[in-house]
């Protein structure tokens, strides 16, 4: 008898608010309990129990409801979820303003896109606003985001979505970790997302950290699809066995490993003769490229104004020495063990050796 009740007082009341056309189009599927009142202020429905009910083309449900009609707003509490297209939206409660198409979210708001032609994304914050109408998400609050296509996990305090532009930007400490297992991660003050072209746009006090290497910069741009990264703003490059600066870096990857390093204008690294042994050998030049394998370098080149130190320290198989020289061009290629086995220099070379005396 509860149930028939109930159920007919759900059809009363589709047909009531059927009959008004200047009302929005809503249908309450289910109800353990529904109260209507009629107040100065218009028609509020409670609904209390196992909600659910559509707004518009959009599914609400939750454990507790109260939708006040002239104002054409909806709350909704008690493990919410919103469902529309390839929409999914959960939160501990929301307010629905139906005027404005826009929905505020409370207590680890999550929004997760899922479709049959694109990879899953989600985010999610402690509070959260999401506009329908433009399917913008604004979330803050320890504030998580994951993209399946880029394997791409994010942390930060403020961050915005634009489902349509394809667009993301993350405030308040972020940080992107790439790769499973993760492979490169990046903080700085500021980041953007762009979905098309697979970028991102990492701005101020830039840190990428990499099992192989350590990258600080004022500006990164990476492009997964190019496997390439350039990084601007006196970026400073170090490793096991290099220290390098300039004012612009080109990184390029194979399967997530540094493969290649361009250093472009006012180019300066320092390196180690052997694995293991301080960077105390140093070449200077405009533009200098480097080769890495297995995080080691295995030869580089410099051109225009180039310039270098080396110091070869004693042992049982060699005397100690230091070259210190400058051409146009110069080449060095290291074995496996990344120990110096050639530099070779060209073009107008102006240097000098210094042996120990052992007099």
């Amino acid at each position: 008898m509860k149930k028939s009740l109930v159920g007919s007082l759900i059809l009363l009341l589709g047909l009531l608010w059927a009959q008004n056309p200047q009302r929005e189009k809503f249908q309450l599927v289910h109800a353990d309990k529904l109260y209507l009142s009629n107040t100065a202020m218009g028609q509020i429905l409670e609904l209390t129990g196992r909600v659910n009910f559509f707004y518009g083309d959009t599914e609400f449900s939750g454990h507790r409801a109260l939708i006040l009609d002239a104002q054409k707003i909806a709350r909704i509490s008690g493990n919410v979820v919103v469902q529309n297209d390839s929409l999914h939206l959960q939160a501990d409660s929301l307010a629905y303003y139906r005027k404005t198409d826009v929905i505020n979210l409370g207590g680890r708001a999550k929004i997760t896109q899922n479709r049959k032609d694109a990879p899953q994304r989600w985010m999610q914050g402690d509070h959260a606003i999401y506009d329908m109408g433009k399917e913008q998400f604004t979330a803050w609050g320890r504030v998580k985001a994951y993209d399946e296509e880029e394997r791409a996990q994010i942390d930060c305090g403020y961050g915005f979505w634009d489902r349509k532009k394809g667009y993301s930007y993350l405030l308040e400490e972020p940080e992107v970790r790439i790769g499973d297992p993760e492979n490169l991660r990046v903080k700085a003050d500021k980041m953007e997302l762009f979905e098309e072209d697979k970028s991102l746009v990492a701005s101020f006090n830039v840190n990428s950290f990499h099992q192989d290497y350590h990258v600080t910069s004022d500006f990164l741009i990476y492009f997964d699809k190019e496997e390439k990264a350039v990084f601007l703003g006196q970026p400073r490059f170090e490793n096991d066995f290099a220290l390098a600066q300039a004012q612009e870096f080109h990184l390029y990857f194979e399967d997530g490993e540094v493969s290649r390093a361009v250093l472009a204008d006012s180019s300066l690294v320092y390196f180690a003769s052997e694995e293991g042994e301080e960077k105390v050998n140093w070449v200077k030049a405009s533009n200098i490229e480097l080769s890495f394998e297995e995080g080691k370098i295995m030869d580089f080149s410099a051109d225009s104004n180039v310039s270098y130190y080396f110091q070869q320290d004693k042992d049982d198989k060699k005397d100690y020495f230091e070259n210190r020289a400058e051409g146009q061009v110069l080449k060095a290629k290291f074995d496996s063990d990344n120990k110096l086995q050639i530099m070779d220099m060209g073009g107008r070379i102006k240097g000098t050796y210094v042996f120990e005396n052992d007099s």
